[in-house]
C-alpha cells in the first residue's frame, strides 16, 4: 500500500494512504468533480496540492485531521 502523500510532505514518512477512504477523494466525489484517479495515486497527489509548499500542506492535514475527529466522534454521546 502507498505511504499517504500529504503526510510525507508534512515530514511523516511511511505512513499508509487511505486510498479511496480519504476525506479529500470523498470530497472530491461530492463535489461531482470527474476525475478518475490512477491505481495508487492519492487525491493530494493528483490533483497537485501539495505543490504550493509547506504552509499549504500544513493547512491541509488540518483540514483533514479536523474532518476525521469530527467524522469519528459524529453519533457519539
Amino acid at each position: 500500500m502507498p505511504q499517504c502523500e500529504l503526510k510525507a510532505a508534512n515530514g511523516m514518512l511511511g505512513v499508509t494512504c487511505d486510498e479511496r477512504e480519504c476525506i479529500y477523494w470523498r470530497l472530491v466525489e461530492q463535489l461531482g468533480v470527474s476525475s478518475e484517479p490512477l491505481p495508487g495515486q492519492c487525491a493530494i497527489q493528483h490533483f497537485s496540492l501539495v505543490d504550493g509548499g509547506s504552509q499549504i500542506a500544513a493547512w491541509l492535514l488540518s483540514v483533514k485531521r479536523r474532518v476525521e475527529d469530527d467524522h469519528s466522534g459524529a453519533g457519539v454521546s
